[in-house]
């Protein structure tokens, strides 16, 4: 639709879009209408984007959690406008508004003075220039927030609102998962945009060098290839690092490129501020499909993973060892796998992360 207004002519261009625009009411209208039949408390989620990553995890997943728990829940696009969002607000009549963070313009609570505003929250936007200023004015104007971590759940109540840890959980896939015994030597590192992450690449980077001088048959991959990274791969290959490099893809096909993988790499440094506020994020995807995770003891990390896979300190030649070591020992690496899967499903689902937004949520009815 949005080509379609792009490429008419400038006089057609506003007679479609208002059509459009309205056409992208007609679901949540439907929804709307449906869910007005159930009892139960009433909740509108503003999402900071589309279907994709975050704003599926925490916004759209959690929505139709919560409705098994008796809540109606609401969706309203990114995509439309303020007149439409406060239109479709005053109708429905929510008793709690979650607003998915600053990254969109719209996601103001001075915008929506008459309802109660909860803030989610998974990263430590309020370290990134553009969004500290509306970050920090949304916490003295919400009720309350869902954090993604400890560290920015601690960062809001030192701004002085009533912050909630609820780590991201995911959908539990029905999908029978590939055996460690038929997976090649290959391991991921699933970052979004890796080469902006400096200090962790050059971490992956000296820990793949060491890897691969006693096993230069592993592969590393990396994902979001964006066809734009100056000198980054040849980095990797020159340090004798075989690689492969994705473009950026649904997160269907996403979350089955971790059917070959035999272990995926979540290393954090906390001397980045805004790594600090880093939680699960990719490694949900990674323990879906069974793989086993070498990660950072920093962060939740050190909260999650327990006593038959334990986060490591940030040292090279650990996590060269530990790598060798799995995969190296096909049974060592389905334990893992195993192990780390159950506490996944009781921790990091979308069932556990829908239970605890109910819990917060139902302080505000």
């Amino acid at each position: 639709m949005r080509n379609l207004v792009s490429t008419a002519p400038a006089p057609l261009k506003s007679l479609l879009r208002p059509a459009i625009q309205g056409m992208r009411e007609l679901p949540v209208r439907a929804e709307l209408v449906r869910q007005r039949r159930q009892a139960g408390g009433r909740v509108v989620f503003l999402p900071s984007r589309g279907r994709e990553q975050s704003s599926l995890l925490r916004i759209y997943n959690v929505a139709a959690g919560l409705r098994p728990l008796g809540w109606q829940a609401l969706v309203l696009p990114w995509t439309l406008t303020l007149a439409q969002r406060q239109r479709l607000i005053a109708r429905f009549r929510p008793d709690v508004l979650v607003m998915q963070g600053a990254r969109h313009g719209l996601n103001r609570p001075a915008l929506y003075p008459e309802y109660t505003v909860v803030y989610d929250m998974d990263d430590a936007d309020f370290h990134l220039p553009h969004l500290e200023q509306p970050v920090r004015e949304a916490m003295g104007q919400v009720a309350g927030v869902i954090a993604g971590s400890s560290y920015v759940a601690d960062w809001c109540r030192g701004q002085g609102a009533n912050a909630h840890v609820v780590w991201t959980g995911t959908p539990v896939s029905k999908r029978k998962p590939v055996p460690q015994s038929k997976r090649p030597p290959v391991v991921a590192w699933a970052q979004t945009r890796p080469e902006s992450y400096t200090r962790e690449a050059e971490f992956v980077l000296e820990v793949m060098r060491r890897l691969s001088q006693q096993r230069p048959e592993v592969q590393l991959r990396l994902y979001d290839r964006q066809g734009q990274e100056s000198g980054f791969l040849e980095r990797f290959l020159e340090a004798g690092i075989r690689v492969e490099w994705r473009e950026t893809c649904q997160y269907s096909d996403y979350l089955r490129s971790f059917d070959d993988v035999s272990l995926g790499l979540a290393p954090l440094c906390p001397e980045t501020p805004f790594s600090r506020g880093k939680s699960f994020g990719k490694v949900l995807a990674y323990l879906d499909a069974h793989v086993p995770v070498i990660a950072s003891d920093a962060c939740e990390h050190g909260r999650f993973f327990g006593e038959n896979n334990p986060a490591l300190p940030n040292d090279p030649g650990r996590w060269a060892e530990r790598m060798k070591h799995l995969l190296g020992n096909v049974g060592a690496r389905q334990a893992v796998a195993d192990n780390d899967f159950a506490r996944f499903q009781e921790q990091l689902s979308l069932e556990a992360a829908a239970r605890r937004v109910d819990a917060v949520l139902r302080r505000f009815l």
